[in-house]
């Protein structure tokens, strides 16, 4: 009886509070638990790059112009598994073509949103991801 109660202690001992492990350093992210800003339909394509410690998603010609550079903010949760970006669930990779729905998002309403983007991505133009 003593070793099967030392079992579902010893299984249970890592399921505490479910404190979400801390963003990247160099990813931008808001918390989206309200559910977020609505009426966000409009699509952000092109390549997922790291511009001086900076993850921003890169225009290729195929979606939007190559001169054409956005810093993602992710939902809470965003983190990195090995070189694969993992956004709600889903590997992405560097280099590689991706899209994700959202909408602009002015300096301004990242402040209000309480989004905690990286010293690097200062001064760049906001892409607010949708959480859905």
């Amino acid at each position: 009886m003593a070793v099967v109660g030392m079992m579902v202690l010893a299984l249970t001992a890592g399921c505490g509070g479910s404190t979400p492990a801390p963003a990247p350093t160099d990813v931008a992210v808001y918390d989206a638990s309200g559910g977020g800003p609505g009426g966000l339909a409009a699509l952000l394509a092109g390549t997922l790059e790291r511009v001086d410690g900076c993850v921003v998603v890169r225009g290729d010609g195929i979606d939007m112009a190559k001169d054409v550079e956005y810093v993602p903010v992710f939902p809470l949760g965003v983190h990195w598994d090995g070189d694969a970006l993992v956004v709600q669930g889903t590997k992405y990779r560097l280099g590689e073509h991706v899209q994700f729905g959202g909408g602009t998002l002015s300096e301004e309403s990242a402040s209000t949103l309480a989004a905690e983007l990286p010293v690097a991505c200062a001064g760049r133009q906001l892409w607010l991801i949708s959480a859905q």
